[in-house]
């Protein structure tokens, strides 16, 4: 049985990581044996992956047409949302916010799509800019109420 590994935790992007490159690739960029590396990604294990194979591993992955860096993505938005303290309290408040801006952003893309002029492009990318702080606001709500068993 696959254990779950819990999205936003190194423990699942090394899962993806290693689903792009491979266990074996993953293991000999970290010098490590395939074992030590899916322990990296169990759970249930204390030990955890280094900072430096971290960044091995989002090279690679990168280096075999990943388009992001897993591992960066993951340590900057985790930093984000510890840091972030959302103005409203209430998830179902939050969640509005969130509908909200993410249809304006989806609408500015769009238009950006018809007319790339540089207004509309700037407008897009405030859009894009209101709508990812709205959701990772979102983020920082649901880590809050599962660390403080609140369900508002």
């Amino acid at each position: 049985m696959t254990k779950r590994r819990e999205p936003l935790t190194y423990q699942h992007t090394l899962t993806e990581v290693a689903a792009r490159i491979g266990w074996d690739r993953a293991a000999a960029i970290c010098g490590v044996g395939e074992r030590a590396a899916r322990y990296w990604s169990d759970p249930d294990c204390e030990v955890e992956i280094r900072l430096i194979d971290a960044e091995r591993l989002d090279r690679a992955f990168m280096e075999h047409g990943g388009d992001h860096a897993p591992f960066h993505r993951l340590h900057a938005l985790r930093l984000d949302i510890a840091a972030r303290e959302p103005a409203d309290r209430d998830l179902t408040l939050v969640a509005g916010k969130v509908a909200k801006e993410n249809g304006e952003a989806v609408a500015a893309l769009i238009d950006a799509a018809g007319r790339p002029d540089r207004t509309t492009v700037r407008r897009a990318r405030k859009e894009v800019h209101e709508a990812i702080d709205s959701l990772t606001d979102g983020l920082a709500m649901l880590d809050r109420a599962e660390q403080t068993g609140d369900r508002k």
